[in-house]
């Protein structure tokens, strides 16, 4: 899906110069839009502005895909649970996630049930780097909850600045697709 973006028109004021008797050429259409001139600000028109809903189903699936693809033998993979985006026109966004990834994994005739929970709530600034490209900075975890044992290390990633993150947006759907990411996902409002 393609960005919904209002494109500005420079504003000559024609009607006065044809009140005026004056000829005019054709006026061109101004095809610059200052939200890409000035990646630190945001068009409150913007689609991307509003709330959004992660598609549980969709992610769920796209994940499935992914392990799948890895060789790991799990059978009954889904995901429950809920997220939500909320980006606002004066470039601040906020996430709200609760999932729970369940399945078996299966390796010979050991079957291993699995439910993962995984909760974080963030926030952070954002703007657009390009028509479809946003930029998320300052993003910190406010709350993050993972049944993750305290014996196991798990690497941390520092993504308190990310960069050119796919966004495709209409008025109901946003797609966003980070670079590197395993998958992206598609949220609904």
């Amino acid at each position: 899906m393609r960005s919904v973006h209002a494109i500005k028109l420079s504003g000559i004021p024609i009607a006065l110069a044809l009140l005026a008797g004056c000829a005019i050429s054709p006026v061109p259409e101004d095809d610059t839009d200052p939200v890409l001139n000035d990646p630190g600000t945001v068009d409150s028109e913007d689609c991307i502005v509003g709330t959004w809903n992660l598609d549980v189903p969709a992610y769920s699936s796209e994940s499935e895909g992914y392990v799948l693809g890895l060789g790991i033998p799990i059978e009954g993979f889904d995901m429950s649970g809920a997220g939500k985006l909320t980006f606002t026109a004066d470039g601040l966004v906020a996430a709200d996630v609760a999932l729970t990834t369940t399945g078996t994994i299966v390796a010979g005739e050991t079957r291993v049930p699995l439910s993962v929970p995984s909760a974080y709530t963030a926030t952070g600034d954002w703007s657009r780097t390009d028509l479809e490209v946003l930029q998320f900075d300052n993003w910190a975890k406010v709350d993050e909850t993972d049944d993750i044992p305290p014996e196991v290390d798990i690497p941390s990633l520092d993504v308190t600045q990310l960069s050119n993150v796919e966004a495709t947006c209409s008025t109901d759907q946003l797609f966003l697709y980070a670079p590197g990411a395993p998958v992206g996902s598609t949220w609904l409002r």
